[in-house]
């Protein structure tokens, strides 16, 4: 066991373990107890604390328990020094305030008669004070282990209980993707229109838009959060921004990951895959610098973090099938013409700066600025050509500034305003109508036009009574959303020309055309255009009370409501009617979580073990991106028309406006159709397209999702180092929103069996509307061992968990269709939810060599398969959604294949003058894993029973959640 010894003259002091926290926050709070050598409590001792880094002091006094409460530190290394009069004096005692299990301080004081003694500083034990359920990565994490990208939600990976969509957003303890909370500083780092972090793109995959360079350290929390956190399903992620201190400190680093050592990507049959890799740039490189403007007074902070990525994109018509062309076919010299790879960058640029003033003992300001922008290709892909891709940009501008007042002994005002500004412009690299050949690709303009920029502005105030023993905390967090976004899809038209599709490409018979209008003289893309404000408004109440020094019991409510535009939209409430009414609003929404916490450590083991219980409702909040679909989806801006081919009076007009179908369709320049055409129809022919008009809305008893959640865990320190607990976990989740149609109706089944549906309302197609009548249920039980050994060259946490998810929808983020098989009978797709993964297995470790100075840090993933359904490429049922399952066969009943990664890192350190060189050699996937599995596909024509029977093709299909082994460099020169 490794111990730190410090002498004194007057002193007789017991440091047992590091500190507790207020994890929740961005702060720390230094709790304890002053002692005599005989245990009893020494009231009205004064404690001082003091911050090593920037000389912050703060003053407390015990109470008649000899109980000591300090509130709003900042994370960093203290010393802390206790007087008494009559008694010997406890100096410079070393505690280190941050997001790890801890335990309260105790000192024991001597008479001041007493002879000279020491102060022991011992092993850390289980953090007593923390009733909320969490795992933290600190920073030695961020330094030591090997991380791909070097982006703060990678991270979040290495937690239990967390996983990653399909769109990359992070999903905890069973909510969705879109209903998790990320905070910077303790301020919403959110956007309010997608969901997930603020200037990142679920599209693109850009670099998180907080330097990792910036970041000390950050915690994910799983269950027990106060009233204070909502606007969330349960789960969040609290990251901690670095700040400067008393010293000059800095560094620069480089990281390269040579082409050459990358695998090349195989195929399920060994051959190089198409998209091998073949050569590319990645390189990232930035710094940091910080340290004092006044001594102990004013500090700066300021970190730069950049990112080059050029991968080179192959394009091959036919993808991984490379169809033969003929220069000599018109057609198909079309398609030579607009052959060839292009490049797909993958830029960021970021900047952050901090300012801490310590204007007195009793008020500490703080202001961050961050930039960040992020140059990204959109729909590049093997089979998309160069003109159907898109330029997007990420640009993020965030300010905060945090004001603590400590007014006299009891009480503590945290005052926070934060601002952010995301705006997300795309620049297609050509114009005209899209083109998509099945089974070959695609050209012409990428559909999906947009422009986007929210300004958001949060603004918060709490206000603590506090006593050693009691924290009561109230306040008001209200945020206001100005968005704007213009999204038009589908102004310039899209042809389809379905299997066998080079064919019909050749003798020009498209499928079907798809173009997108502006009504009641609004232009394609005016009628695309959202500029609309909401407020989001919360009110909490929380109280934190120590019934006995070993049980301590937490009361929260929060109150939350979110405001909508005023703005008109469909009224279903007659889903029959000729023409639907704008006359309805989107409903807002308010309620009241409650939260009830227990944490008790028992005294008979000398606070090694800590019981943490804990039950709450999270309230979520809306995504902007719905209300955008119900504006400009409400028949009355944006008309959406398809002309099936298929269908003669639909063929015959679109030839009528211009659409050549055959031997009149172009090629080299496809037609679309003036908007002005319109208005030449007559109003029977326009009724001929009237069916084909989609419209959304809300319906009226909609309401923001709302989950109960309740947990039960222990932990166990132990002497050898190691801290083992068990934590379960049961959260239900109500009024999920999803999407249906009420434009459909059950007119009997088929000769299989299935209920087949039609829609009734002649005047409409689709009629889709955000209810919230979609649930959830998740169950976890989670295993952790951590070794958190003083002065040990040795660090690792381990955790697994055993997890079941099911619900009955599972989309999170998609307004254009659904994946209920028969939206009328949702009870009937109860099953495993989309992100269900039974055993998870995450941890890291790290080991410092103390004489060769060689570090080496690992982490490890292991996922069982997701769920997955095996669907028809063709509808059956008459609800135009091509997800209709074999008869007989649940939701989500099979699965993938499991996945499995190991990262390594290799460090050596060399200490030149006051400078540190480390370089580092980084292995990503170091065993070249390739998961890969068959899935189940349907092996027959559309004219056949469509039985289980029929789903007997096998496909092999590759997993690439990790992509094939990659090597990386690294040097970073710390002062």
């Amino acid at each position: 066991m490794h111990r730190k010894h410090h002498r004194g003259s007057t002193i007789l002091a017991l440091l047992v373990a590091a500190v507790p926290l207020c994890a929740q926050g961005v702060s720390a709070q230094l709790s304890g107890r002053v002692l005599d050598t005989q245990g009893q409590a020494l009231a009205d001792a004064t404690v001082a604390i003091r911050n090593e880094e920037t000389g912050f002091i703060r003053t407390v006094r015990t109470d008649a328990r000899g109980r000591f409460l300090a509130l709003a530190l900042p994370v960093g290394p203290y010393a802390v020094g206790v007087t008494k009069p009559g008694f010997q004096s406890a100096a410079n005692v070393k505690v280190s305030l941050n997001l790890g299990d801890a335990a309260p301080l105790t000192v024991r004081l001597a008479p001041e008669s007493g002879a000279t003694v020491e102060i022991v500083a011992g092993e850390s034990r289980v953090d007593s004070d923390r009733s909320t359920v969490a795992a933290t990565v600190a920073p030695s994490d961020l330094e030591n282990l090997p991380i791909k990208g070097r982006s703060l939600l990678d991270y979040s990976s290495l937690t239990p209980q967390v996983s990653v969509t399909g769109r990359g957003q992070v999903a905890i303890a069973g909510s969705r993707g879109v209903n998790t909370s990320i905070n910077i500083d303790g301020g919403d780092y959110n956007s309010s229109f997608f969901a997930g972090a603020t200037g990142t793109s679920t599209v693109a995959g850009s670099p998180f838009s907080v330097s990792l360079e910036a970041v000390r350290e950050f915690q994910v929390v799983t269950d027990g959060a106060s009233a204070e956190f909502g606007r969330m399903g349960g789960g969040y992620l609290n990251a901690i921004t670095k700040s400067g201190s008393n010293d000059l400190t800095g560094g620069l680093f480089y990281y390269y990951r040579p082409s050459s050592w990358v695998e090349k990507e195989v195929n399920v049959s060994g051959a190089p895959g198409a998209n091998a890799i073949v050569s590319f740039k990645t390189i990232q490189y930035g710094g940091s610098v910080g340290g004092p403007i006044i001594k102990d007074k004013l500090f700066y902070f300021v970190a730069f973090d950049f990112q080059r990525e050029s991968r080179p994109q192959s394009f091959v018509w036919g993808g991984s099938n490379p169809v033969a062309l003929d220069p000599a076919n018109a057609s198909d010299a079309v398609l030579l013409s607009k052959a060839g790879s292009y490049t797909k960058p993958n830029d960021g640029d970021n900047l952050f700066a901090r300012i801490d003033w310590n204007l007195s003992t009793d008020h500490t300001l703080q202001f961050r600025v961050t930039k960040s922008s992020v140059k990204s290709i959109y729909n590049a892909s093997l089979t998309n050509s160069r003109e159907n891709i898109a330029h997007d940009e990420y640009n993020t501008t965030a300010l905060g500034l945090q004001w603590n007042w400590t007014l006299g002994a009891n009480w503590l005002s945290e005052f926070k305003l934060n601002w952010n500004k995301d705006e997300q412009p795309r620049v297609p690299e050509s114009y005209g109508p899209q083109v998509t050949i099945s089974s070959v690709g695609t050209y012409g303009k990428v559909p999906y036009t947009r422009a986007f920029e929210l300004k958001k502005t949060q603004i918060t105030e709490a206000v603590t009574y506090f006593t050693p023993t009691m924290q009561v905390k109230g306040g008001v967090d209200l945020i206001l959303h100005d968005v704007f976004e213009v999204f038009a899809p589908f102004v310039e038209g899209a042809y389809t020309f379905n299997t066998p599709g080079l064919t019909n490409f050749r003798a020009g018979t498209w499928t079907t055309y798809q173009q997108n209008f502006g009504l009641n003289g609004l232009s394609g893309y005016d009628a695309g255009r959202f500029d609309q404000k909401e407020r989001d408004l919360a009110l909490f109440l929380q109280t934190d009370w120590h019934v006995t020094s070993s049980v301590k019991l937490g009361l929260g409510f929060r109150y939350d409501k979110q405001e909508h535009p005023d703005f008109p939209i469909l009224d279903v409430s007659n889903p029959m009617a000729a023409t639907l009414p704008l006359t309805a609003k989107i409903p807002a929404s308010d309620a009241i979580s409650p939260r009830l916490s227990l944490v008790w450590t028992p005294e008979a083991d000398k606070g090694n073990t800590v019981v943490r219980a804990s039950a709450g409702r999270f309230v979520s909040r809306t995504p902007a991106i719905f209300l955008y679909q119900v504006y400009t989806g409400n028949g009355a801006r944006v008309g959406a028309y398809t002309f099936n081919a298929n269908n003669a009076a639909q063929l015959a007009l679109a030839q009528q406006l211009g659409i050549g179908y055959g031997a009149a369709f172009n090629p080299a320049a496809p037609a679309t159709i003036d908007p002005a055409a319109l208005s030449t129809l007559s109003a029977s022919q326009l009724a001929t397209l009237a069916g084909t008009l989609q419209v959304s809305t809300f319906g009226p008893d909609f309401k923001n999702p709302s989950t109960n959640r309740f947990n039960l865990g222990v932990e166990r320190a132990f002497r050898l180092g190691w801290v083992l607990g068990l934590s379960g976990t049961y959260a239900k989740t109500e009024h999920l929103e999803r999407i249906t149609d009420l434009n459909l109706a059950e007119t009997g089944m088929d000769p299989q069996g299935r209920v087949l549906l039609t829609r009734p309302n002649p005047n409409y197609g689709a009629i889709k509307a955000y209810i919230s009548d979609a649930e959830s249920k998740y169950k976890a039980l989670t295993l952790s061992a951590k070794y958190q050994k003083t002065d040990s060259p040795l660090s690792a946490q381990v955790y697994y968990t055993w997890s079941e998810a099911k619900d009955n929808d599972s989309n999170e983020r998609n307004y254009n269709s659904w994946g209920t098989q028969n939206p009328l009978r949702l009870n009937e797709d109860w099953s495993y939810g989309d992100n269900d993964r039974r055993h998870v297995v995450v941890g890291n470790a790290s080991y410092l060599d103390p004489r060769s100075k060689v570090q080496v840090g690992m982490t490890f993933r292991y996922y069982s398969g997701l769920p997955y359904t095996p669907y028809f490429s063709n509808d059956l049922n008459g609800d135009t959604m091509r997800v209709d399952r074999p008869i007989g066969t649940d939701r989500n009943s099979l699965r993938t294949a499991s996945q499995t990664n190991v990262d390594l890192r290799i460090s050596r350190e060399w200490q030149l003058s006051r400078t540190r060189l480390d370089l580092s050699l980084d292995v990503f996937n170091l065993f070249n894993r390739a998961d890969t599995y068959y899935r189940i596909g349907y092996n027959g024509t559309d004219a056949a029973p469509v039985l289980k029977q029929y789903f007997t093709t096998l496909t092999h299909v590759d997993d690439t959640l990790f992509p094939t082994r990659q090597v990386q460099l690294g040097a970073r020169l710390s002062f």
